[in-house]
This record gives structure tokens, C-alpha cells and sequence, in this order.
């Protein structure tokens, strides 16, 4: 039984080092999916909330260009009778009323005539420009039914056809245009104006509906995109609106500030960042550092005109897999289990196979314990596996050293390397009986050391060295040999007296010579 337990504990090994291999495998590609799916469902949910947002924001501003559309067909019908002060008022003021997110209505020529309408808390201000007095503006202060209450002038330096929403109407030909994001010089605030115009006896008019961006804002807000989700309003080309900081803005930018000049900056400013490098997409997610925290970002045009206000949603990667995250720790746990299992399933099948592990061939001998397995290996006898040798070089009969005492245990050498290795024991007699190698006269272990690696090397090769071992060991105060031969890969020939060289294999207890038709026939069925 103490045979078997090299082995036994050495099978034990490889079993839990594989299940702990297994296990760890499984972990690590659990753990990459995880990661991956936390990345998709990040993806989804960022694209689903750009998404989402867009489609909220077009029924946000649907109505406003329906309207717009309206306004103009009636004006239209109605012409030059319809443009008075006062039939404006009624027309406009209800449109404004149920239409909270327009800021104010205006209707301009080409001559630069301007009526502008806007609320102020609950009353109305209306302005009127007179081409024939270009830098003046006349002020009407309405209640909320549209009653005048007070009538002022003051002056005004602006052509309405200069404005941007009227080089936005232009440009649309006939369909509603979208300005760029602009300062309201009636209000001092940024917003973006849906201009549409048309032709009327040879006459330009121009029709709009203004809109702020705060109002916007406030709306992209008010999406469900949870505790860490982001929505923000942005120009074309990477400005970011920031209302909070009302006074630090310049003349012409708006609330507008560049995130190229914010390297390092919070949230917004990264995220614009990212989106600025990689070419301002449209369709494609944008993922972005900011505060150690892996971000994406989708951006839309907040119009059809895309040179103008884009918005941006912007949610952490981690957010959507949290989930995912609270259970790793189960994942882990349950990896545990399963090596616990097969570490107790090994165990059982070493118990179970101990007979036949018992009865598996030595082919090594325990460095820690040595005389255990050497008492064991002689008490068992030759066998397929085993040898045993008198000496090393000695002829017990004739006193001298012979080459054929060397030779002999060199082909049981040869015969293990070929067939599925073995050991040989030197100064142990063919019956076990302990001989020692006293007889062969070595003046010290590493002569004797140095005379096995000269002989191993002249009627083996050099190369095999790495599959034979030899170690001197002490039993009952004798010193023996011991050849660890490993099976070889490759042929192994022995050579002898006059370059002679010997095909030998292992047939149970015996070294068979066999002739060259057999050594490759034997070779070959072997590999």
C-alpha cells in the first residue's frame, strides 16, 4: 500500500488542480460576459433613452411647426386684412396661450417691417417696426385678454432681416426652418426660432415662432433617465449651453461655452469632448471618461437643421449592469461550491481506483522518502518495469571489469526508453538481494556519477539525457544505483562493440533484441 500513495497523492494533485483550473475558467469567462452584457445593456439603454428623447422632443416641437404651418395658410388666406395690430393680437395670443413652449410669435417683410408679440408673466407685450422709422420701436402693453394698457416707443438698431430666423426661412424654401441657437434680444436669453415664408403679390413675408432653449431644458429633464442619466442642449459645433452661468457669457455665443477649451472639465464638458473628437456622430453611442467612470453619450439634432442646437444624453456604463454587479459575489460562491464538489468527487475516485492505482508500475522513486519505495520495488521483483544489476561495470565471476556487465544494463536501459519506461536497480542481484556497488571499485560518488553520464553518452547519445536520471542511494548501509528511465518519443538505439547498433524493447520481465524489418514495424505502429 505504500506504493500506491506517490501516486495516488500525485493523481489527487492533478485532479484539484484541474478542477481549480476548470473552476477558475469558468469564473473568468462568466466574468467577461457579465462585462460584456453590462456594456450591451449600457448600449441598449443609452440608445433607447437618445432615442426615446428624440421622439419626445419631436412632439414637443411637432406642434409648433404645425401651428406655424397653420398660421401661415390663414395669414395667407386672409392677406394684406390680416395684418393689422389687432387682428394679429387675436390670432396670435390663443396660439401662445395653449402653446406654452412658444416664446413669442413674429411676422416680418422684405421691406423690414416687423410685428413681434411675447408674454410677460400674465401679459402680453407687442412691438411694431416701421421700415420709415428703421430705429424705433413702438410698445404696446396688453392684459391677458388682449386689452392695451400702456403704449410706449423706444429706440431699436435691428433689421429683421438680418436675424437669423429669417435667413433661416429663406433657406427653407417654403418648409419650416430651423435657426441656429441665437441671443433673443427682446429677453437676453438664448433660443432657437421655426421660421417659414412665403410670397404674396410679389411680397416676402416671413412668419415665426420663437423658442428657448431653457424651455427645452427644462423639458430634457424631465425624462425618466434616472438618478445618474444626463441630458444637456449643445450647438453644432461642441458648445455647451449652461444656463447657470448667466453673466460669464460672451456677446455673440449665447450661454454657450466650448468644450474643446474645457479639457478636464465635469461631465458635460467630457462628454461634448468625446463627441467633438470623434466627428460629431449622429446614429453612433460616444463613450467617454469623466470622473474615473466609464460614460456614453448619443447626441441628435434638435431639428432637421443639423448646423443647429443638438441635445446629448449621457449615462454611465455601470448603471444598467448593477443588477448584474450585485451578483457576482454569487457567482463567485458558486464557484467555490463546484471546486468543493470536484475536490470531493477527486477524493472519491482515488478511493474507489486505490486497488488499481496501487497496482500501477513505479517509474519513479519519492525524493523525500526514498528507502520506502526502493524496499518496495525490490520486494516486488522484476518485471516489465524493473531490473536489476549485480553492478555497474564489475564481472562478480571474473573479478574484473567487463563491458558486457556495462552493456547489459545499458540495453535494459534502452529497452525501457522504447517501450513505456522503467527502472533499473544497480548492486541488487537478480533474486533482491542488496550487493551494493562496492565492487566496482569507485573511488567516489562522482566518479561513479561521472563513469554512468560517460557510458550513457557513448552507447546512447547526449540526447537522451533529459529521460534517464541516476541517483546513488544508501540502503542498509549499502550504496545501489537507480536508472529513472521516461518512455521516449523518438527510436532509441544501443550501441555496442564496432558501432553495432541494437533495436531493444521491454517484454515483460525480458530486453528483446528485434531485427530491422520488426524495429520499424514496431516504430511505427508505435507513434
Amino acid at each position: 500500500m505504500p506504493a500506491s500513495r506517490p501516486i495516488r497523492s500525485r493523481l489527487f494533485r492533478d485532479l484539484v488542480l484541474l478542477i481549480l483550473f476548470t473552476a477558475g475558467l469558468l469564473a473568468l469567462v462568466a466574468w467577461g460576459l457579465i462585462s460584456e452584457l453590462k456594456r450591451d445593456l449600457a448600449a441598449a439603454r443609452v440608445g433607447d433613452a437618445t432615442q426615446m428623447a428624440h421622439e419626445e422632443i419631436g412632439n414637443f416641437l411637432q406642434p409648433l411647426s404645425r401651428q406655424l404651418v397653420i398660421a401661415r395658410d390663414s395669414l395667407v388666406m386672409d392677406g394684406a386684412a390680416g395684418l393689422a395690430p389687432e387682428q394679429l393680437n387675436a390670432r396670435f395670443i390663443p396660439i401662445l396661450r395653449h402653446l406654452e413652449q412658444i416664446s413669442g410669435a413674429i411676422l416680418a417683410d422684405q421691406f423690414g417691417g416687423e410685428y413681434f408679440l411675447r408674454r410677460e408673466a400674465d401679459q402680453w407685450l407687442v412691438s411694431l417696426r416701421d421700415p420709415e422709422r428703421p430705429g424705433l420701436l413702438s410698445w404696446t402693453r396688453l392684459d391677458a385678454q388682449g386689452t392695451p394698457l400702456t403704449t410706449w416707443e423706444a429706440p431699436w438698431d435691428l433689421d429683421p432681416r438680418d436675424r437669423p430666423w429669417y435667413l433661416a426661412a429663406l433657406a427653407g424654401a417654403g418648409q419650416v426652418g430651423w435657426s441656429d441657437p441665437y441671443r433673443f434680444q427682446s429677453v437676453k436669453l438664448p433660443g432657437v426660432t421655426a421660421a417659414i415664408t412665403w410670397e404674396t403679390q410679389d411680397e416676402t413675408r416671413v412668419l415665426a415662432f420663437d423658442l428657448l432653449l431653457g424651455q427645452i431644458l427644462d423639458f430634457l429633464g424631465g425624462l425618466p433617465l434616472g438618478s445618474e442619466g444626463r441630458a444637456f442642449l449643445l450647438d453644432a459645433g461642441g458648445g455647451l449651453y449652461l444656463p447657470d452661468t448667466a453673466g460669464q457669457q460672451g456677446p455673440d455665443q449665447g450661454d454657450f461655452f466650448s468644450a474643446h477649451d474645457q479639457h478636464g472639465g465635469p461631465l458635460l464638458f467630457d462628454a461634448t469632448a468625446a463627441w467633438r473628437a470623434a466627428g460629431r456622430p449622429s446614429a453612433e453611442l460616444v463613450p467617454f471618461v469623466s470622473g474615473g467612470q466609464a460614460w456614453l453619450g448619443g447626441f441628435r439634432p434638435l431639428s432637421d437643421n443639423p448646423a443647429g442646437a443638438w441635445f446629448g444624453i449621457a449615462m454611465p456604463e455601470s448603471t444598467p449592469g448593477a443588477a448584474l454587479t450585485s451578483r457576482w459575489p454569487a457567482l463567485v460562491l458558486i464557484t467555490l461550491v463546484i471546486a468543493g464538489l470536484g475536490i470531493a468527487l477527486a477524493a472519491v475516485v482515488i478511493r474507489k481506483y486505490s486497488r488499481q492505482l496501487r497496482d500501477l508500475p513505479r517509474l519513479t522513486i519519492d525524493r523525500a522518502n526514498p528507502e520506502r519505495d526502493l524496499y518496495d520495488l525490490i520486494g516486488r521483483g522484476e518485471d516489465a518495469h524493473l531490473e536489476f544489476k549485480s553492478t555497474m561495470r564489475q564481472n562478480l565471476h571474473s573479478g574484473r571489469p567487463g563491458k558486457e556487465i556495462e552493456l547489459a544494463w545499458l540495453k535494459g536501459v534502452t529497452a525501457f526508453l522504447n517501450t513505456e519506461g522503467g527502472i533499473v536497480l544497480l548492486g541488487v542481484a537478480d533474486d533482491g538481494t542488496l550487493l551494493g556497488l562496492a565492487a566496482d571499485g569507485f573511488e567516489n560518488e562522482d566518479k561513479c556519477l561521472l563513469h554512468f553520464k560517460n557510458l550513457l553518452n557513448q552507447h546512447l547519445g547526449a540526447e537522451y539525457a533529459q529521460q534517464v536520471r541516476f541517483e546513488l542511494y544508501e540502503l542498509e548501509g549499502k550504496r545501489i544505483g537507480a536508472v529513472e528511465c521516461e518512455r521516449s518519443r523518438t527510436p532509441v538505439f544501443l550501441r555496442a562493440k564496432n558501432n553495432e547498433e541494437a533495436f531493444l524493447i521491454r517484454t515483460g520481465p525480458s530486453n528483446i533484441e528485434l531485427s530491422l524489418s520488426r524495429a520499424l514495424k514496431y516504430i511505427q505502429e508505435r507513434t
